[in-house]
């Protein structure tokens, strides 16, 4: 039986579906992906999710506010910019939602 989980230096095609994300009810998403030598954090705000061309609000007929993101082996470079290392991921969330530390 093939394994279902890839390391972070694969070839093979893969398919990150983010899915019921509404926008307009949070201020920032934190996406995991999990490889088997690897796990990578993205964050990015609700506008920056939402204005994504790889975003799509035609998750389900007749839902409003809500939609999917994909990343895959073929649009992953375009959310390098969101990445962030495990040791500043609260930093950055403080900083997308434009919270202030308590």
């Amino acid at each position: 039986m093939p394994d279902k989980a890839l390391s972070s230096t694969s070839e093979n095609e893969f398919d990150m579906n983010f899915q019921q994300l509404k926008p307009s009810c949070c201020d920032v998403f934190v996406w995991i992906g999990v490889w088997t030598d690897k796990v990578r954090f993205w964050v990015l705000s609700s506008n920056e999710a939402e204005c994504s061309a790889n975003y799509s609000n035609k998750q389900h007929r007749g839902n409003t506010g809500e939609g999917q993101l994909w990343l895959k082996e073929s649009n992953i470079t375009l959310f390098s910019k969101y990445e962030v290392e495990s040791e500043n991921l609260l930093a950055k969330i403080i900083e997308k939602g434009g919270a202030v530390a308590r």
